[in-house]
């Protein structure tokens, strides 16, 4: 059996998700199913049942997310009120700027989450893990591996 219906369903998916401008998450979902279609051993009989077959996967595959993001909610750096260098001190304050535009951009989004709770709200490692549904030493580990990456990063941009 060809591949071609499974191509032509996936198409035709693509062009809805970007006719109605729906987010990259949507996209991201339509290619996993796909891919996990094409490498499966199933193989759709027809357009019909190809576009079925990747309507479902690509629902699922939403429904796993909003499910984790249910279980592990996280909060925005936008609104972190952090305390910045006295005004005097401009090598500081570009520092900070520095640090502060890598946590924002070189972090997951689980990290910065951990990284905000920890240092900025001070709640403890198992409020945190309560919180977002870990394990302490789990929480533990990410916030020494998102603070290790900044260091590393900014290391490497002094030199």
């Amino acid at each position: 059996m060809s591949k071609n219906f499974l191509i032509e369903a996936y198409r035709k998916l693509q062009a809805q998700v970007k006719r109605y401008g729906l987010s990259h998450a949507e996209e991201d979902a339509l290619n996993d199913a796909f891919m996990k279609l094409w490498v499966g051993k199933y193989h759709p009989a027809d357009e019909g049942e190809g576009e079925k077959l990747l309507y479902q996967s690509m629902r699922r595959r939403q429904i796993s997310l909003w499910r984790s993001n249910r279980r592990h909610p996280q909060t925005s750096l936008a609104d972190a009120q952090i305390a910045e260098p006295p005004p005097d001190d401009s090598d500081a304050r570009d520092t900070y700027k520095q640090i502060w535009e890598l946590i924002k951009t070189q972090l997951t989004p689980l990290q910065q989450d951990i990284l905000k709770r920890h240092d900025v709200d001070d709640e403890t490692y198992s409020e945190i893990a309560d919180k977002l549904g870990m394990q302490e030493a789990a929480v533990r580990m990410q916030l020494s591996r998102a603070r290790k990456k900044i260091r590393e990063i900014y290391n490497k941009t002094k030199k």
